[in-house]
Parts: structure tokens; C-alpha cells; sequence
């Protein structure tokens, strides 16, 4: 009795198991929508490994066993898909870009106040700090600015809308998002009022947008003379029309 030799069993041929797999993972990248060049490359990759295996399985039927479709189905699939999601990416690109865009406006204008609101609050503590030290001294809009620009809190501040430009500094122009101090000074109703002044300006809507502040140093009326028995006469407002 002759020894008979076991039939070999047919293995999946190489290339059959990564074309599979490359096509799923494709399917699963372009429903992503932000995977949608990853499912591309996966796709062509799906295919090309399901030529391969079925190249090797039609020239060795004896030792590799037919490959199914799985690959070059879920490999066409994986193309397809992105086309028909490039019209929803740009939709929802039209959606959300610009209220993205809104949202980092808004962040920076809120982070800008409150670099004024930090330099103001700073401000009225230097004034009342005058006040304390010299009390019925008229406190120096000056030195109130000086003290505001060697403060190690003040000087640590970010500018959010221009990362290069200081947060706070001195003067009535500067780039956007800077918090400028300066000395102000108005007239109304014969009372005069000096003032350290604080603005900044953001973009909001593609258009400027003020933000402002101020902390009153002094105040003074207007004295027009004395009467006979030594009251001041203060000049009185202009009448309203």
C-alpha cells in the first residue's frame, strides 16, 4: 500500500487580508470628512494589493485560495465616498469657518478688555495711593502713566490680537489690541476734568471696534468770581437748546 501525500490546503493569497483591510479603514476615513485624503490613499492602496492577490491566486490555484471581492469593493467605495462628502465639507466649511472666525474675534476683544480693565484698575489704586500720600495734593495724571508702565503686572500682559506689540502703552495711536494710556483733560458745564484716559481698538466684522475707559484724577470748577459776602460764583452751564 502506497503512502499518499496529504492535499496542500489553499492559503489566502498576499495582498488578499491588506486590500481588505485598507478598504474598510478608507470607508471609515472619508465618513470622517476630515479623513477624506487619508481614504483616498487607502483606497488606491485596497486596489492595488487586490490586483496583486488575485495576479498570484490565478497563476498558483494550488496553493492560493480565490479572493474574494471584499477588497476591490470596499477599495471603490473608499473613492467614491469623498466625492459625494465634498459637497457636504463645503457646506459645513461655509457654516463653520466663518462662525470660527467670529468666535476668535470675540475671544481676543474679551481678552483686550480685560487688559484695560487690569490697567484701569491699577490706575485708580495709583490714584487713591497718591491721595493717601498727599493728602489735598492734586494727584499727576503723570505720575499715575509712569506707574503704570513699571508695573511688573501691567508689563506682563499679552497682546492677543498682535502677538509682537506690547499689551499697554503710552500714547493715542498704536496697533491693534494695544491698551494706549494717555492724559485727558474735558470742559462741561464749568467743571473741568482731568483724567487718565484708556483705549484700545479690535476688528470685529471685518470693521474697528473702540474699547475705552478712564479713571477721573481730579475735578475743578470753573470760578467766575466772589460775591460781596465771599461766595464763589461758579460759571454756569451753557443753556440747553
Amino acid at each position: 500500500m502506497s503512502d499518499a501525500f496529504p492535499t496542500p490546503v489553499p492559503v489566502p493569497a498576499p495582498g488578499a487580508k491588506a486590500a481588505k483591510v485598507c478598504g474598510i479603514l478608507a470607508i471609515v476615513f472619508a465618513l470622517t470628512c476630515a479623513g477624506i485624503p487619508v481614504a483616498i490613499i487607502l483606497s488606491i492602496v485596497a486596489l492595488v494589493q487586490q490586483a496583486k492577490a488575485k495576479r498570484l491566486a490565478k497563476a498558483d490555484p494550488q496553493s492560493y485560495a480565490p479572493v474574494p471581492a471584499t477588497g476591490l469593493v470596499t477599495g471603490i467605495i473608499g473613492l467614491v465616498l469623498p466625492l459625494l462628502m465634498l459637497p457636504f465639507v463645503g457646506i459645513a466649511s461655509a457654516i463653520a469657518i466663518p462662525a470660527l472666525l467670529v468666535q476668535r474675534e470675540r475671544a481676543r476683544e474679551v481678552a483686550v478688555q480685560a487688559n484695560l480693565d487690569a490697567a484701569r484698575r491699577r490706575a485708580e489704586a495709583e490714584v487713591l495711593a497718591l491721595q493717601a500720600k498727599a493728602p489735598g495734593q492734586i494727584p499727576s495724571q503723570e505720575a499715575v502713566i509712569r506707574a503704570l508702565a513699571a508695573d511688573p503686572a501691567i508689563l506682563a500682559l499679552r497682546n492677543p490680537v498682535t502677538p509682537s506689540a506690547p499689551a499697554v502703552q503710552r500714547g493715542t495711536s498704536g496697533p491693534l489690541g494695544t491698551v494706549l494710556v494717555y492724559p485727558g483733560q474735558e470742559q462741561e458745564g464749568g467743571v473741568t476734568t482731568w483724567s487718565v484716559k484708556f483705549r484700545a481698538v479690535v476688528r470685529q466684522g471685518g470693521q474697528n471696534r473702540t474699547l475705552e475707559g478712564e479713571v477721573i484724577t481730579h475735578t475743578q470748577e470753573q470760578v467766575q468770581g466772589r460775591t460781596e459776602d465771599g461766595w464763589e460764583v461758579v460759571n454756569p452751564p451753557a443753556p440747553q437748546n
